[in-house]
């Protein structure tokens, strides 16, 4: 049923808020740390679970919070997600100990939860197939804008106020975000005759708990690899469990024939493994091989999202015109060739082919992850709109902790325990370059994978089909 102007212009703004509001909060806190470590006296390996754990519960939980807000209803649980983050983010904010800030991190990995699938599910259940695409490019956008201008404002923040005031500055915003969530007048709920799978979501959470915490502590860590293969065999018996209850979390039996969906999921965790250490990376090269200080290397690393904001509208409304499967691969194959074109790099090549490929990245990132949303939210019917975004959530954020694992695991095999300086700068360009090719060459299967979904068959806005 298409919504009415004035509802459509609410949800606009409260999905948009969201989109934006929840990455900024959850990353907020990486430039804070060293101010939070200075205040709490806390060690450096204490003071990463400030991040950590916000990432470790959002990964555990999008998947139930999907099937939650299909059942009980999307609107619902966004309300729910948004009075989570402000309540823990004003305790955030008055926390007396890094242990008390930890656990609120903690509870706000459930409220970002709720909101990141929720934003997606909602705007498509709101905006009919021809209009879907450049709605969710538009929210696209606004996420690619919150993560990006999250060290900026963390910064300002911390340097001329406190990092408390980083926590602070969200109560507000959340608060805005429930008024305009209580004047809409609807709710989605499309799955209220089934029951949530208590057993599969508890097997799901501790499945990925695992492999994203061995993935992100491989380096550092000796049992990490062993919590990484349980966590891969406990999502084997994940699976097992799914295609044997009445109710299950994840509908193993018609997921296995919806090419779309798989594909187009393989296709995101394939973007993000091959791109989310991107910044990383190019931080380290800017700054120690090319001498670049940290200002100039944010302002250049900027690029790369700009291009992603501006040019995500355009290619969701592109996708509501042309199918997914052509224009989400050429995404995919634009970000292949710069990622390999960056793995010709070396210490003196100029600053200028850095920025056009970060740009043409940040295009490339636009073209595929737009439409391949599009896509994914478009192969299931309207009960399962939450799933589809849990499901979307979870290729990100294991994507996004693999990426940084193989990028971390690669420079260590060439400097060891070595930091970065002029006598060890040639070693970690050999770092860099294998990275990159690696990158590149998982970003061509990525290709495949795009196209291996076949085309959109409109099951969208089918309701409880």
């Amino acid at each position: 049923m298409q919504e009415n102007s004035a509802n459509k212009r609410l949800i606009i703004a409260a999905t948009l808020l969201g989109a934006f509001w929840a990455p900024l909060l959850m990353t907020a806190a990486n430039v804070a740390l060293p101010a939070i470590g200075s205040e709490f006296k806390a060690a450096p390996h204490i003071l990463s679970w400030v991040v950590s754990s916000t990432l470790l519960v959002t990964a555990m939980f999008v998947l139930p919070a999907g099937r939650i807000s299909d059942i009980y209803g999307r609107k619902k649980i966004m309300l729910l997600g948004t009075a989570i983050l402000t309540v823990t983010s004003l305790l955030c904010g008055l926390a007396g100990s890094v242990y008390f800030l930890i656990f609120c991190r903690s509870i706000q990995g459930i409220g970002a939860a709720m909101l990141s699938v929720t934003v997606i599910s909602i705007v498509t259940s709101a905006f009919p197939p021809g209009e879907r695409g450049k709605a969710l490019g538009i929210n696209v956008a606004a996420t690619y804008i919150g993560l990006s201008a999250s060290p900026f404002f963390s910064g300002l923040v911390t340097q001329y106020y406190s990092w408390r005031h980083i926590f602070f500055i969200s109560v507000p915003i959340g608060l805005l975000l429930m008024l305009i969530l209580l004047a809409i007048k609807k709710e989605w709920r499309e799955a209220d005759a089934l029951k949530l799978d208590y057993t599969g979501s508890l097997v799901y959470a501790a499945a990925i708990l695992a492999v994203i915490w061995g993935l992100t502590n491989l380096k550092t860590s000796v049992y990490a690899p062993f919590i990484l293969l349980a966590g891969i065999v406990v999502l084997f018996v994940f699976v097992y469990l799914e295609f044997r209850v009445p109710n299950p979390l994840m509908d193993m039996a018609r997921m296995k024939n919806n090419r779309v969906l798989v594909f187009s999921s393989l296709a995101a965790f394939i973007n993000y493994s091959s791109t989310f250490a991107i910044s990383y990376m190019m931080s380290l090269y800017l700054q120690y091989i090319k001498g670049i200080s940290p200002q100039y290397t944010g302002m250049i690393m900027f690029v790369q999202p700009a291009f992603q904001a501006v040019f995500s509208p355009v290619a969701g409304m592109l996708s509501d015109k042309k199918d997914p499967q052509y224009v989400a691969s050429v995404g995919m194959g634009l970000i292949a060739v710069c990622l390999f074109g960056m793995g010709l790099f070396d210490a003196d090549t100029p600053l200028l082919p850095a920025i056009i490929l970060l740009a043409l990245i940040g295009t490339g990132f636009a073209i595929f992850s737009s439409p391949n949303v599009n896509s994914v939210m478009g192969s299931v019917a309207g009960r399962d709109y939450g799933i589809a975004s849990g499901i979307l959530a979870t290729a990100r954020t294991v994507g996004q902790s693999f990426s940084m694992a193989v990028s971390a695991l690669i420079v260590s095999f060439y400097l060891g325990q070595k930091d970065i300086t002029k006598e060890t700068a040639a070693l970690f360009v050999r770092s860099f370059k294998t990275t990159f090719f690696l990158f590149a060459a998982l970003c061509f299967l990525g290709i495949w994978a795009s196209l291996a979904r076949g085309k959109r068959e409109g099951i969208s806005g089918k309701g409880d089909e």
